[in-house]
């Protein structure tokens, strides 16, 4: 499985790089930021209803079914653009919507797959195994992004010249689809004996749709803990798709291998977290760790408003990965924790509908006309480190404390 996901995960990896840079490189950013918090509001009511079909039916099956159906729409995407030259651009926006739907499927399916093969002493290990494989993947994809966004052209000693040309949006499309396809066929082989008994829910859908609800209300410290340990996510996600373009091309007015190495960066960040975070941390509390986290990201956000300098924003980039990676896995095995294995894809589903909800908030305010004018995209950074700031403080106040006890 770490295997499959890593294969397709390196290919979705450069695919949503180029998409928002293709838009940054036309001088439509704002468009773009506009289609992304339509898609994103659009996914709310998949991300529920995808919740219950991993509490429904078997996880192996339904990765068997994504990755067939994502790698079949964009093959046949691909190869429209190999006949006519090029794009049109709808189709490329399908492509980004496909993959976010896809997203919302995926990634609640992985964690409630990895729950139920896994035991309890071995959920942070686990997780950070997850983090190591798809964050090595995104330094992967980052790297060859740069290239296929850019093109290279360098002499290397003894070898002489090395000159790559720059793809088309359809050529990588068509590697996309191809690793698509390599999935499907390592996740048929996959044979696997669950640790835990999985119990299928058969009750009706609008039942099964209320059940992560009914969960948080009944807990609400779990409500408290998964959401706004989230806000490293929701902007991680906020600035890679919307601001980072705009930040890149109309405040430090570099070019695309900046925005790769930026994914770059983010992805060894996070890696590092997740080779080191368990060991730092597994004498602490996890919220005292995930606090220390967002107040940090609150300082390098804020950085990044005050600072225009590439080297800084490059190690941002590092900072930022680190924390967000160190959050998610401390955050997920949390979660394993206590929510049983039978109910976990919906509860997740839950969590990701009001992720997208902030993210969508987010999008929507930073593709008004002002934050693609000049410098106006480092307000961008002050609201998000509001937010990690105000998320911080309602963690400390809940979790931080002696009063609070440890979690």
């Amino acid at each position: 499985m770490f295997t499959a996901n890593a294969i397709s995960g390196f290919a979705q990896g450069v695919s949503m790089l180029a998409i928002p840079w293709y838009f940054a490189q036309r001088g439509i950013s704002s468009k773009f930021n506009l289609i992304f918090a339509v898609v994103t509001f659009a996914t709310i009511f998949w991300g529920l209803f995808a919740g219950t079909l991993v509490d429904r039916f078997n996880r192996r099956k339904l990765f068997l079914a994504t990755n067939l159906v994502e790698g079949t729409i964009l093959l046949l995407v691909a190869g429209i653009g190999w006949s006519m030259g090029d794009l049109p651009l709808f189709l490329i926006v399908m492509v980004f919507a496909i993959t976010i739907f896809g997203y919302r499927m995926h990634y609640p399916n992985l964690y409630a797959f990895v729950q139920e093969i896994s035991s309890p002493e071995h959920y942070t290990r686990v997780t950070s195994y997850i983090e190591i494989v798809g964050q090595s993947t995104n330094v992967i994809a980052g790297a060859v992004a740069v290239v296929l966004l850019e093109g290279l052209d360098v002499q290397l000693p003894l070898l002489g010249a090395l000159k790559i040309e720059a793809w088309q949006i359809h050529e990588i499309f068509t590697l996309d689809a191809i690793t698509y396809f390599a999935s499907v066929v390592l996740i048929f082989f996959i044979r696997y004996v669950p640790d835990k008994v999985f119990q299928v829910d058969r009750e009706k859908l609008s039942a099964r749709l209320q059940t992560g609800f009914r969960f948080l209300r009944d807990n609400p410290r779990v409500f408290i803990f998964g959401f706004f340990t989230h806000s490293i996510f929701v902007i991680m996600l906020v600035s890679l798709f919307t601001v980072m373009p705009m930040y890149i091309t109309n405040y430090l007015k570099v070019g695309g291998a900046v925005f790769g190495g930026m994914e770059v960066l983010y992805g060894l960040g996070a890696l590092m977290a997740g080779i080191f975070i368990g060991r730092w941390t597994q004498n602490e509390p996890k919220a005292k760790i995930i606090i220390l986290f967002m107040f940090t990201t609150t300082l390098v956000l804020l950085l990044c408003a005050l600072l225009k300098s590439i080297p800084y924003y490059f190690l941002a980039g590092l900072l930022l990965g680190f924390a967000n990676a160190g959050t998610r896995v401390l955050r997920i095995s949390y979660l394993f924790d206590q929510i049983p294995n039978q109910v976990i894809g919906r509860v997740n589903s839950v969590f990701s509908v009001l992720n997208i909800i902030m993210r969508v908030l987010f999008t929507l305010v930073f593709s008004l006309a002002f934050f693609a004018e000049g410098e106006h995209i480092t307000y961008a950074y002050y609201a998000m480190a509001a937010f990690t700031l105000i998320s911080g403080i309602i963690l400390y106040r809940n979790f931080g404390r002696k009063s609070a006890g440890p979690i």
